[in-house]
């Protein structure tokens, strides 16, 4: 495990499972400094291996936006629900492309490092139609396509987390034995009757302004007004998809209330 995944390993007494519980929490919770805790709610005594799989990204953006832009703004969760959130605002060059098949537009935010952020804004009414269509061939076509293009791009300062307990998923990718009694465990273990009963994933994905470089501080707090000319004002105003991709895709989420 350590060779193949640069897994971290360790011995527990299981048959204490409030105190295995409280280890593996623990360590995922000064893994994450503080952001992922309680990734276990509870442990069968009768357990033999646990395996846990979590993931915290806050990097910083290559050009931080500018705390002084950000103000409340109107947030449409749907067109009766409307929330005020913090919104981030900073007008510079973006990749970007509108997707015309799809009814969206995408806009991609370098982070520091070789990782980027992409944020996909549906047109109204349309997010189905663009979940339907995401795939590995578009993403690459949004990448191979996109074009710098002077934005005013308006974006909510947000965190968002989600907890999946895989046993329930992988078995709709093909991955089944491994949790019945076909399961063959032999690479990891002496014992031959073993399977895995649960499976947890926690992921938790934080944005705000910090960035490697501070934006330009100009003093001017642009509003929805004040729009410059040859540039385009880009408003995630309403539920938005998101990818971080590096040379694979670390996540993919859908922000439907920051």
């Amino acid at each position: 495990m350590k060779t193949l995944y640069l897994a971290d390993t360790f011995p527990t007494n299981f048959r204490d499972s409030a105190g295995a519980m409280k280890q593996i929490n623990d360590y995922v919770a000064k893994q994450t400094k503080g952001k992922i805790v309680d990734l276990l709610k509870n442990l069968d005594s009768n357990a033999v291996v646990i395996m846990v799989n979590y993931i915290f990204f806050k990097a910083k953006w290559e050009t931080s936006f500018n705390h002084k832009g950000t103000q409340e703004q109107d947030f449409y969760v749907t067109s009766e629900t409307v929330v005020r959130v913090p919104m981030m605002s900073r007008e510079d060059q973006y990749h970007y492309l509108l997707d015309r098949n799809l009814s969206c537009r995408v806009v991609g935010v370098p982070y520091q490092g070789n990782a980027t952020a992409l944020f996909i804004l549906p047109s109204e009414g349309k997010m189905q139609q663009v979940e339907n269509g995401l795939s590995e061939k578009t993403l690459r076509k949004w990448l191979k396509m996109f074009k710098k293009r002077q934005l005013e791009l308006y974006l909510p300062k947000f965190s968002i987390e989600g907890s999946y307990q895989l046993e329930k998923v992988l078995p709709s990718l093909g991955i089944s034995n491994v949790f019945t009694s076909h399961a063959d465990l032999s690479g990891i273990s002496n014992h031959s009757n073993i399977q895995v009963s649960e499976m947890v994933h926690k992921a938790v994905v934080e944005v705000d302004e910090s960035g490697t470089r501070a934006a330009t501080a100009t003093g001017t707090i642009f509003t929805f007004r004040s729009a410059r000319l040859n540039s385009q004002r880009l408003v995630f105003n309403r539920p938005f998809l998101m990818f971080i991709v590096d040379n694979n895709i670390l996540f993919l989420g859908k922000v439907n209330r920051p």
